[in-house]
């Protein structure tokens, strides 16, 4: 990896891998092996990409993969399904429909159906009000 960054040419590549196991030590294999081609490829944010990373950029790099790679691992939790909902008759819904446009005949049909419901009731209240 060290090879890859030009600017770092001058560093002790011996003390700089040393530098490295020591900062990734405990991390797994594929998320080091994983880092390390976000640094080469250039794809690490807010790096200077003509230094190689410090020891501690890079350790930080590889948990953050590692703990992608841990997530993508996990099994997935499928949603609940949804309970079954009662279906309503087709005439019930067009008296939804025709009381929505504004049909009193529909209105008062849904009051009868649903006496107990006082948005309906208080609507049609109103309309006999009227009257």
């Amino acid at each position: 990896m060290l090879s890859g960054f030009p600017a770092s040419s001058g560093t002790d590549p011996d003390m700089q891998i040393r530098a490295y196991l020591l900062a990734i030590d405990g991390i797994p294999l594929e998320a080091v092996w994983q880092a390390a081609k976000l640094f080469i490829s250039g794809k690490v944010r807010n790096h200077n990409r003509a230094f190689a990373p410090s020891s501690a950029s890079f350790a930080e790099q590889c948990r953050r993969q590692q703990a992608a790679i841990t997530a993508q691992s996990r099994p997935r939790v499928a949603p609940a399904p949804e309970p079954p909902q009662p279906k309503v008759a087709a005439y019930k819904m067009q008296l939804l429909r025709d009381a929505a446009n504004g049909s009193r005949s529909a209105r008062r049909e849904l009051a009868k159906m649903f006496p107990d419901n006082p948005i309906i009731a208080r609507a049609t209240r109103h309309e006999e009000a009227l009257r």
